[in-house]
């Protein structure tokens, strides 16, 4: 199965604690060298000069736009369907994330046991009044082995996750529905495919899976949803060094 990673960079938002010396171009360096460069196009929406010319010195290919978060999704997401072929693995990617070495290897091999896949795992599938499905310190789950490490089966995740091409044909009415404000609904838009919640959800969601690698081989950089269980900072000082 081919991987293909579609990454989305923005100087759009609200600055916000990282881990530290991690910034925009230390995660685009980490997914060259993890990916490989070859695999990656990249959205640049609302992007600096400054910003564009890292991605010209990195020699990545790049297209930019003025969209907002949700649109320039929609925008990649729905060119990932017209131009990726049949039965290539895409890796939705935002700017924020660090992974370790191997992550295109676990990615393909959760692909094979689930309908989406992602490697980060999320910190509020454990805190208690953050997520309206944990309980007790942990979400109703079931877990499988898989080559590189072990699968939870879970909720949701951000948007940053992958999907078999056909797939996201399949869903793609949802994926428009949960995309339609300025920011993805990334949660509900997941409740709706694994026909979680409310009685829309169970009556008109498609009871797709999705899972998560235990533990993680990405983290969100944002200090607050580090992914457990790792030494991230030590190794974002590797990828410093």
């Amino acid at each position: 199965m081919k991987l293909k990673v579609i990454y989305r960079i923005s100087d759009a938002g609200n600055p916000k604690p990282k881990l530290q010396g991690i910034g925009k171009q230390k995660c685009l360096e980490n997914v060259i060298q993890v990916f490989g460069k070859e695999s990656i196009v990249v959205q640049a929406d609302y992007c600096t000069e400054a910003s564009l010319q890292i991605l010209e010195q990195l020699g990545l290919d790049f297209q930019t736009s003025s969209l907002g978060n949700a649109e320039s999704w929609r925008l990649v997401a729905s060119r990932a369907l017209k131009e990726s072929e049949a039965g290539t693995a895409l890796y939705f990617l935002e700017d924020d994330y660090l992974h370790i070495k191997g992550a295109a290897d676990v990615i393909l091999d959760g692909l094979t046991r689930a309908d989406y896949v992602s490697v980060y795992d999320h910190p509020d599938k454990y805190i208690n009044g953050l997520n309206p499905f944990v309980s007790n310190g942990g979400e109703e789950s079931r877990v499988l082995l898989g080559k590189h490490c072990h699968w939870k089966r879970s909720n949701s995740t951000t948007m940053t996750f992958a999907v078999r091409k056909e797939m996201l044909a399949s869903d793609w009415p949802v994926w428009e529905e949960f995309t339609s404000a300025g920011f993805p609904d990334d949660f509900n838009a997941f409740l709706r495919l694994s026909s979680m919640g409310s009685w829309e959800n169970r009556i008109f969601g498609s009871g797709r899976k999705l899972i998560t690698s235990l533990p993680a081989f990405a983290t969100h950089t944002e200090l607050e949803w580090i992914a457990p269980l790792r030494n991230w900072t030590s190794i974002s000082e590797n990828e410093r060094g």
